[in-house]
């Protein structure tokens, strides 16, 4: 690692935090970087540490040490599931019924209960992954028979667009599907704590309406 940059995440992160309101997560996303870039962060006091590969997540659980709530933020195969359950804090990527169901068969095995978020597609991107606004009824039936997993909020990801307008309005979306389900009368593990959206680029429009868990990468390393 070259020497400008431990103080170039110190200095990032204190303006990311600063601008981030209280009670505000940020889960610092440290794929494509390495372990001395991931524990730098690490010592200057972020523990909410996302991955989007299983691989990756693993080979950095196995090596680092420090007490850190480990995020799983990318796409999440069935065939993968085994591997980080009973060892993430939060699985935010749950796009689909199978992968719930998979999640739940796993953690039943570990005799382990999994918090996860739902993750949600509105901007009608192919390569996004997650349920549509009218997927809600579905994945909700099901967990009376899901015992080892507590759906704890939702997640979802602005269009890749430089119109700030049709973010805000995927934004937006996401906080009354957030409200709606969590003034369901829903099963017992099902509650409205986490709203998940915002990334480097468009995090201080995520927190506008009303996120309280940002994911943020590049704007930390670079």
């Amino acid at each position: 690692m070259q020497e400008q940059e431990p103080e170039l995440i110190k200095e990032n992160l204190i303006k990311i935090k600063e601008e981030l309101p209280e009670g505000t997560t940020l889960v610092a996303v440290t794929k494509y970087h390495d372990l001395d870039e991931t524990k730098e962060v690490i010592k200057n006091g972020i523990f909410n540490l996302g991955e989007n590969k299983v691989q990756d997540l693993i080979k950095k659980m196995d090596e680092i040490d420090e007490p850190v709530h480990w995020h799983m933020i990318g796409h999440l195969q069935t065939n993968k599931v085994k591997y980080i359950v009973g060892r993430v804090e939060l699985i935010e990527s749950v796009d689909s019924v199978k992968v719930l169901r998979k999640i739940n068969n796993e953690s039943k095995k570990k005799n382990v209960i999994t918090d996860v978020l739902i993750q949600y597609n509105l901007t009608g991107e192919d390569q996004k992954y997650g349920f549509s606004r009218d997927d809600t009824q579905e994945w909700i039936d099901i967990l009376p028979e899901l015992e080892n997993i507590n759906v704890k909020g939702i997640m979802g990801m602005g269009p890749n667009t430089p119109d700030q307008a049709q973010i805000k309005a995927v934004f937006h979306e996401l906080k009354e599907i957030y409200d709606k389900i969590g003034n369901y009368n829903g099963p017992d593990n099902l509650s409205m704590e986490i709203l998940s959206m915002g990334m480097s680029g468009d995090y201080p429009l995520a927190i506008e309406e009303g996120a309280n868990l940002v994911r943020i990468g590049s704007k930390i390393f670079n």
